[in-house]
């Protein structure tokens, strides 16, 4: 008997058996949970309860109370808690669920802390039976990140190593083109995509248009750090405008324009206004011709 060997039927074998392959089992009869982050508002939150599981708890705290009990999600604030044990979160938020969704999204009451997921029974007399608890998870703060960098020099002893990478040491140059060229070589450090021109290109440049400039510029611009603390629960303004106080402290940055004065007068009083502090800070920036 001659088989028959068409492409349909041999398409429509191997798509039978990729099918059957491609299967995923409805569980792994494990009770468990994880909490992923999915932005800076939402969570994300996927479980499996056992039958075994809910048996078990049936026959500890009896069918009665289970069914006048509400299933929820618990979810816990654990930021800065190194050791978590269902009861020193920082804070926590009760939500209704359905155990048999076996998924939820969770809209998270704060942006950038970390939170630990329970699931479980809210009994009518406010007790809280634990059925699953999730990892902890972080989400991101969704903001301008609060750190400032303090760091605005090189120290003598790095300096000088760059300046004798640069090769400054040998062609003569002055301070102002030695910084220059060590700012040009310090980017070779940095990664540039294939075909990009490298620093090592623009360092190259740079000697040929001192070698050939005749003219000679100067460009600078100016910004000033105000910083400084106060006592936890005042209010301080800075130029009639309050600003936020970090465990007492405070920092901001100021533009300080060429051939301006700058005037920030700070002040600091209490919540009822009888009691004041005033500092002013006066910056004066002179323009070279």
């Amino acid at each position: 008997m001659e088989k028959n060997l068409s492409s349909g039927s041999l398409v429509r074998h191997i798509v039978k058996d990729v099918q059957a392959e491609a299967d995923i089992p409805a569980g792994y009869g494990k009770t468990e949970s994880f909490l992923l982050p999915k932005d800076p508002a939402w969570l994300f939150l996927f479980w499996e309860i056992t039958a075994g599981t809910l048996d078990y708890i049936k026959s500890q705290y009896g069918a009665e109370t289970l069914r006048q009990a509400r299933t929820v999600i618990r979810l816990h604030d654990i930021t800065g808690v190194k050791l978590f044990d269902g009861n020193n979160s920082v804070c926590y938020y009760d939500m209704p669920v359905i155990f048999e969704a076996k998924s939820w999204y969770i809209n998270a009451p704060q942006s950038g802390r970390e939170y630990v997921a329970d699931l479980g029974y809210l009994t009518a007399d406010g007790r809280f039976i634990l059925v699953s608890r999730s990892n902890a998870t972080s989400l991101p703060p969704g903001k301008i990140s609060d750190i400032i960098d303090d760091k605005w020099m090189i120290v003598e002893g790095d300096f000088q190593k760059l300046l004798k990478l640069s090769g400054a040491d040998y062609i003569g140059l002055g301070a102002s083109e030695r910084m220059q060229i060590v700012g040009q070589r310090w980017k070779l450090t940095e990664l540039t995509p294939s075909g990009a021109p490298s620093s090592w290109s623009s360092f190259a440049l740079h000697l040929d248009k001192v070698q050939e400039d005749e003219d000679i510029w100067l460009k600078a611009d100016c910004e000033i750090i105000i910083y400084g603390s106060a006592s936890k629960n005042a209010i301080v303004t800075i130029n009639g405008k309050e600003i936020e106080l970090k465990e007492g402290k405070f920092s901001i940055r100021q533009h300080l324009p060429a051939g301006s004065v700058v005037d920030l007068p700070i002040h600091a009083r209490n919540a009822k206004g009888d009691k004041t502090r005033h500092i002013n800070i006066k910056a004066l920036r002179e323009q070279g011709k």
